[in-house]
């Protein structure tokens, strides 16, 4: 156990420390609560802890920037380009909406997903967004049925590694 949490991950070598740091933060800000943790920067990762501080893993897919450049490189003509904070429609109807469109609601329909499937097991589960594109995110989910759940916590992994380091001076 440390601090608080229990890892229950099968390879916990391979395990982020970002990853784990996250859910020791979770766990510290919300005890006896569970937690999905959404970390948003170069790749989103989705963790959850739960209630009793068990923690087993969870998901990585590609950050927002990712995407973007993804579809730049390894296409011949599609070209790269940034995010929209403004973009709010179902579709694109040239290339650039279009690609913004698969990129920006493909993410949102990802966190949605993802929301969705852990509050179905644990339905007052805390929904925490940290990392360097959590307010991006923290505005799409505003404007979702989660609202009264979305915690924006963008320095949850220093937290997680403070509530580590308190915890072995203890």
């Amino acid at each position: 156990m440390t601090a608080g949490v229990h890892n229950q991950y099968k390879t916990p070598q391979t395990l982020g420390l970002d990853r784990l740091a996250a859910v020791i933060g979770a766990n510290k800000l919300y005890p006896g609560k569970g937690s999905l943790v959404i970390d948003a920067g170069t790749a989103i990762t989705y963790d959850w802890v739960d209630a009793a501080g068990n923690y087993f893993g969870g998901s990585i897919s590609p950050g927002l920037n990712m995407r973007y450049k993804a579809l730049n490189y390894y296409t011949g003509k599609l070209p790269l380009i940034s995010a929209d904070t403004g973009f709010d429609t179902g579709y694109g109807d040239d290339t650039q909406t279009a690609i913004r469109s698969g990129v920006q609601n493909g993410i949102k329909y990802e966190l949605t997903g993802f929301i969705e499937s852990y509050k179905k097991d644990e339905p007052e589960l805390n929904i925490i967004l940290s990392g360097g594109d959590s307010i991006f995110f923290d505005t799409l989910l505003k404007n979702s049925i989660f609202a009264p759940y979305v915690k924006n916590e963008p320095y949850l992994v220093l937290k997680g590694l403070n509530a580590a380091i308190q915890n072995n001076n203890d």
